[in-house]
């Protein structure tokens, strides 16, 4: 990301070729090789992607059982974890990754003019016939937005610098981007390494740390607001646990909200503002 050097890691794992783990030696950032192609990625998030059970993606995403209330649990986390939200001038949201609108979906219901931002065609075109304003790329998206989200987004792309100044220039001046992504220095990448579960090319190429994040950001024309890295639930998934008297589940669950609070949880959160 950076153009520094880098250095190829011994890490390494076989899905539809051998990809190997290379990680730049000045930000951090980590990535796969060799990097698929655009005609690659075009066929990889095609509709199988959202309905099939093919080893990668969601196999029924779309179905009532999964997106939607993963997308309304999201959208109402992220007000805890980014309330710099509700003080935006513009309440017009731009999902990038957006899949088949759900999340933009709940936040149209909450008030926010939403609009969906996803590559894949068939999944677009089912955001679109939710009555959602549905574009392919950042740039194809009308005017400035208050917000911009990326869930689970950075770590599929081929150049995410790109991305992030894409959405740069469409972000309102008071405006924020949202960031979560799989993190680097969790603590299940630190003990399994190669059979880490978010290590898995083509669908996941780059990986990112808090500093390595925000070096890309900070060369995207971004700067960091603030920044977690938790297990999300754990917290809540803890006391829930404990109260039915599963002591277990309580106690694994703790270590999993410990473990954020360290540094070490499985995900990363980044708020930032344009600058």
């Amino acid at each position: 990301m950076c153009a520094s050097p880098t250095r190829e890691l011994r890490l390494s794992r076989t899905t539809d070729r051998e990809y190997r783990l290379h990680r730049c030696t000045a930000c951090g950032t980590a990535w796969a090789f060799p990097r698929p192609t655009e005609q690659d990625l075009a066929d990889f998030y095609g509709a199988a992607y959202f309905t099939a059970d093919t080893g990668f993606g969601y196999g029924d995403y779309d179905g009532a059982s999964w997106a939607g209330v993963q997308a309304v649990r999201a959208w109402d986390e992220l007000h805890e974890w980014a309330p710099e939200i509700e003080g935006v001038s513009s309440r017009r949201l731009l999902d990038v990754g957006a899949a088949t609108g759900e999340f933009a979906l709940r936040a149209q219901a909450d008030g926010w003019e939403a609009v969906a931002c996803e590559v894949g065609d068939t999944a677009r075109e089912a955001a679109r016939a939710k009555g959602l304003t549905a574009v392919a790329t950042i740039d194809e998206a009308p005017g400035a937005f208050g917000v911009i989200s990326m869930y689970h987004v950075l770590e599929h792309l081929i150049d995410p610098l790109a991305v992030l100044r894409l959405a740069r220039r469409a972000v309102a001046p008071d405006g924020y981007l949202v960031i979560e992504l799989p993190q680097w220095h969790s603590a299940g990448r630190i003990v399994r390494r190669s059979a880490w579960a978010q290590f898995r090319p083509p669908e996941h190429i780059n990986f990112f740390s808090r500093r390595s994040l925000a070096t890309t950001l900070g060369l995207a024309g971004w700067e960091v607001v603030h920044s977690s890295t938790p297990y999300p639930h754990a917290g809540r998934l803890a006391v829930d646990a404990a109260r039915r008297g599963r002591l277990r589940e309580a106690g694994e669950q703790s270590a999993k909200w410990a473990l954020g609070r360290a540094g070490l949880g499985g995900y990363l959160r980044t708020v930032a503002r344009p600058v």
